[in-house]
């Protein structure tokens, strides 16, 4: 949803470099279309919002809120996933928070995750068993889920 820097595509194994990350703010802002393509998505399906970013790690489900209302996102984070540690890979890491919350809310039954790190069951022809079902590949960080397909896959997996 920020605004990336220019040049940097993920690759199933890839996550954000030094060189990506230097000089990058805590909240940077999001890209305008990216608002809007949310919106759209929150509204056709009335999503909650449950944030898996290292944000979570740096204020509260709050003050997250706040940012995202002044970023012109019509709805508030409702929750974080954990911070969990010990795992071999990041994705792994992040995979497994998401797995975590969803196992503590068996209520979730309909659901989508969406990243530019690829946590999805298949990856390279490989299949995780870590991987999340419901998982969306914003492969290009530029455009994420600003694409047709993303926008698509997104509504699918939340039954539209």
């Amino acid at each position: 949803m920020s605004l990336a820097a220019s040049g940097f595509i993920r690759t199933w194994c890839s996550q954000p470099s030094g060189d990506e990350l230097h000089g990058r703010r805590l909240f940077e802002p999001f890209d305008p279309v990216a608002v809007n393509v949310l919106n759209d998505i929150l509204q056709k399906t009335d999503a909650e919002i449950v944030v898996s970013s290292d944000w979570k790690r740096h204020v509260t489900v709050e003050e997250m809120g706040d940012f995202y209302i002044s970023q012109g996102i019509n709805k508030r984070p409702f929750d974080f996933t954990p911070w969990l540690t010990g795992y071999p890979t990041y994705h792994q890491q992040r995979a497994a928070e998401i797995h975590n919350w969803l196992e503590t809310c068996p209520e979730i039954t309909i659901w989508a995750a969406v990243d530019d790190l690829h946590m999805g069951i298949i990856a390279n022809n490989t299949h995780r068993s870590w991987g999340l079902a419901n998982f969306v590949w914003t492969e290009n960080i530029q455009t994420g889920i600003t694409e047709p397909t993303i926008i698509k896959a997104i509504l699918k997996y939340l039954g539209y």
